[in-house]
């Protein structure tokens, strides 16, 4: 499934969630879309609370720049600036598609910072 992170400011990421990586969190956050959450750039990565409260399924702790994973601890989905090994474990759920520079542009969005995670075919027609 294709979605967009448009944060505040005017920066849009897009990405693709996969259901096959973790069922049950991608169905919980299609079923919720669009979220509207807080952002903050912490160590290499971007997270964004999304207050869905699952747990760990397929976990690891060893992701690469452009990973989107939902970290249970934080609950959040964390965007991966870099390759990075995690606090703890998070649940890799897909992969981020814009190009490099738009991915290097995150880090520069202000902490709590609204963002609008919700699926490509909803979002608004470009001028």
């Amino acid at each position: 499934m294709d979605v967009e992170l448009e944060f505040e400011g005017g920066l849009t990421l897009t990405a693709v969630i996969d259901r096959v990586l973790g069922p049950l969190i991608v169905e919980e956050i299609k079923f919720r879309l669009p979220i509207v959450a807080k952002a903050a750039v912490v160590a290499g990565q971007v997270k964004m609370t999304l207050g869905i409260s699952k747990g760990n399924l397929k976990a690891t702790s060893e992701v690469k720049r452009g990973d989107l994973a939902y970290n249970p601890l934080g609950d959040s989905l964390d965007v991966y600036l870099k390759d990075m090994h995690t606090f703890g474990p998070v649940n890799l759920i897909g992969k981020v598609t814009s190009n490099n520079e738009t991915l290097e542009k995150l880090s520069t969005i202000r902490r709590g910072g609204r963002v609008t995670i919700r699926a490509a075919h909803d979002a608004r027609p470009r001028k």
